[in-house]
């Protein structure tokens, strides 16, 4: 798969795993800041569901071989939103993982902002439709929701771009998914139910302003399971990105007192 290999390599690592839909760049500024003490590994997770198997597990295949094949021990697994239930698997399936943080998701859709009607008119064809047709500054503007209301896109450099790159990247499958039946799979086990299966730590970030999720019923279901939580007032749905300093300030201090 593909991904992003920045840092000292002797360093502790830290894999980071977008959302969808999301990229690389969704992670950059906080790899510009932490690469000079860790092993940054952005993960291009675009390409896993391809096969049409979106379960936690075979998603998680390919980033169990990419960190034998890199001989990585002593992880700090990062998901952000889609990636989240990622790295939760992750640290369930693999000793190389030594703590997770979850990023703008919540354990299920209970406390969700996703509109019914959304499983039924987010279909793969409609999606392809919209990726093909959809001109960028609209795509911009529906992508506000992901932040915080005064957040603006010149903030972080190459993110304007971005969006649109990534929405007309996105696995249109993996998209109806995330509005359909992703719902009934995180309704049958919620994530906060797998951070207390987990021995190892677990950190959940949310921003006050996200549009998705409500973010004290999301950040008291994880406490309630065992997680550091932490609140980012002036953040949405991306905290790594709209408050990328106050984040990466909390994510150091998350692996300094859990090494």
């Amino acid at each position: 798969m593909l991904f992003l290999d920045e840092g000292e390599p002797t360093a502790p690592a830290i894999v980071f795993i977008h959302g969808i839909p999301g990229s690389v760049d969704w992670f950059a500024a906080a790899a510009e800041r932490m690469s000079g003490d860790f092993r940054v590994i952005r993960v291009d997770a675009h390409e896993l569901g391809a096969d049409g198997d979106f379960s936690a597990a075979a998603r998680t295949a390919p980033l169990i071989a990419l960190m034998n094949d890199l001989d990585l021990t002593d992880v700090t697994v990062v998901g952000h939103s889609f990636g989240a239930e990622i790295a939760l698997e992750l640290a369930a399936v693999s000793n190389r993982v030594a703590r997770v943080v979850v990023v703008g998701q919540a354990p299920d859709y209970r406390a969700a902002k996703i509109p019914a009607a959304a499983k039924w008119v987010v279909r793969p064809w409609a999606v392809r439709l919209a990726q093909r047709w959809t001109p960028g500054p609209v795509i911009r503007l529906a992508s506000r929701s992901a932040f915080a209301p005064r957040f603006r896109y010149d903030s972080a450099p190459g993110l304007a771009d971005a969006l649109v790159r990534d929405f007309r990247a996105t696995l249109p499958a993996g998209l109806a998914y995330a509005t359909g039946a992703r719902a009934d799979d995180l309704a049958a086990q919620p994530l906060d139910t797998r951070v207390q299966a987990l021995d190892q730590p677990v950190l959940a970030i949310h921003g006050r302003h996200d549009y998705l999720y409500d973010s004290t019923a999301t950040l008291a279901r994880f406490a309630a399971a065992g997680a550091d939580t932490h609140l980012v007032e002036h953040a949405g749905h991306s905290p790594q990105v709209e408050q990328p300093d106050e984040f990466v300030s909390v994510l150091r201090e998350f692996i300094a007192r859990t090494r």
